[in-house]
Protein backbone atom coordinates (compact mmCIF):
# COMPACT_ATOMS: atom_id res chain seq x y z
CA UNK A 1 0.00 0.00 0.00
CA UNK A 2 1.28 3.48 -0.82
CA UNK A 3 0.72 5.45 2.38
CA UNK A 4 2.42 8.55 0.93
CA UNK A 5 -0.35 9.01 -1.66
CA UNK A 6 -2.83 9.36 1.21
CA UNK A 7 -0.44 11.48 3.31
CA UNK A 8 -0.45 8.79 6.03
CA UNK A 9 2.36 7.67 8.28
CA UNK A 10 1.95 4.30 9.94
CA UNK A 11 3.87 3.11 12.99
CA UNK A 12 3.42 -0.03 15.00
CA UNK A 13 3.93 0.06 18.75
CA UNK A 14 5.02 -3.03 20.63
CA UNK A 15 5.96 -3.68 24.25
CA UNK A 16 8.03 -6.80 23.58
CA UNK A 17 11.82 -7.03 23.28
CA UNK A 18 13.61 -5.95 20.11
CA UNK A 19 14.24 -9.50 18.85
CA UNK A 20 10.56 -10.46 19.20
CA UNK A 21 9.57 -7.36 17.27
CA UNK A 22 12.11 -8.04 14.52
CA UNK A 23 10.76 -11.58 14.19
CA UNK A 24 7.16 -10.32 14.00
CA UNK A 25 8.02 -7.69 11.35
CA UNK A 26 9.75 -10.30 9.20
CA UNK A 27 7.01 -12.93 9.64
CA UNK A 28 4.19 -10.51 8.75
CA UNK A 29 6.21 -8.52 6.15
CA UNK A 30 5.05 -5.33 7.84
CA UNK A 31 5.43 -2.28 5.59
CA UNK A 32 5.89 0.20 8.47
CA UNK A 33 8.32 0.76 11.35
CA UNK A 34 7.66 -0.52 14.86
CA UNK A 35 8.30 1.66 17.90
CA UNK A 36 9.64 -0.17 20.94
CA UNK A 37 7.41 0.76 23.90
CA UNK A 38 8.57 -1.52 26.72
CA UNK A 39 7.03 0.63 29.45
CA UNK A 40 3.84 1.06 27.35
CA UNK A 41 3.97 4.86 27.78
CA UNK A 42 2.81 5.38 24.18
CA UNK A 43 0.12 2.71 24.47
CA UNK A 44 -1.18 4.27 27.69
CA UNK A 45 -1.12 7.81 26.22
CA UNK A 46 -3.23 6.72 23.24
CA UNK A 47 -5.67 4.51 25.12
CA UNK A 48 -4.32 1.17 23.90
CA UNK A 49 -3.44 0.12 27.45
CA UNK A 50 -4.18 1.20 30.99
CA UNK A 51 -1.64 2.16 33.65
CA UNK A 52 -1.04 -0.80 35.92
CA UNK A 53 -2.06 -3.38 33.32
CA UNK A 54 0.59 -5.72 32.02
CA UNK A 55 -0.65 -5.89 28.41
CA UNK A 56 -2.58 -4.04 25.75
CA UNK A 57 -6.37 -3.85 26.01
CA UNK A 58 -6.97 -6.43 23.27
CA UNK A 59 -6.37 -10.07 24.10
CA UNK A 60 -2.80 -10.89 23.04
CA UNK A 61 -3.50 -14.61 23.37
CA UNK A 62 -5.81 -14.32 20.35
CA UNK A 63 -3.27 -12.32 18.35
CA UNK A 64 -5.44 -9.21 18.43
CA UNK A 65 -3.95 -5.76 18.38
CA UNK A 66 -5.40 -2.34 19.10
CA UNK A 67 -4.80 0.53 16.69
CA UNK A 68 -5.21 4.28 16.93
CA UNK A 69 -5.66 6.70 14.06
CA UNK A 70 -4.08 10.01 15.00
CA UNK A 71 -4.14 13.30 13.07
CA UNK A 72 -1.12 15.52 12.42
CA UNK A 73 -1.75 17.41 15.68
CA UNK A 74 -1.62 14.16 17.67
CA UNK A 75 -5.37 14.02 18.31
CA UNK A 76 -7.03 10.63 18.27
CA UNK A 77 -9.44 10.32 15.35
CA UNK A 78 -10.40 6.70 15.94
CA UNK A 79 -9.54 3.88 18.33
CA UNK A 80 -9.66 0.40 16.80
CA UNK A 81 -9.33 -1.86 19.84
CA UNK A 82 -9.38 -5.24 18.18
CA UNK A 83 -7.61 -5.73 14.83
CA UNK A 84 -6.82 -9.39 14.47
CA UNK A 85 -4.80 -9.45 11.28
CA UNK A 86 -2.44 -7.38 9.21
CA UNK A 87 -4.96 -7.68 6.35
CA UNK A 88 -7.66 -6.06 8.52
CA UNK A 89 -5.26 -3.25 9.36
CA UNK A 90 -4.41 -2.73 5.68
CA UNK A 91 -8.13 -2.65 4.83
CA UNK A 92 -8.78 0.09 7.42
CA UNK A 93 -5.83 2.12 6.13
CA UNK A 94 -6.98 1.73 2.52
CA UNK A 95 -10.33 3.30 3.45
CA UNK A 96 -8.71 6.42 4.90
CA UNK A 97 -8.71 9.52 2.73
Amino acid sequence: MDFEQKNIQVFGVNDQDQESIRSWVERESLPFPIILDTDRAIAIAYGMSKAGDERYLANPAEGRRPAVIVDEAGLILKLLPDLATVDEQADILAKLT
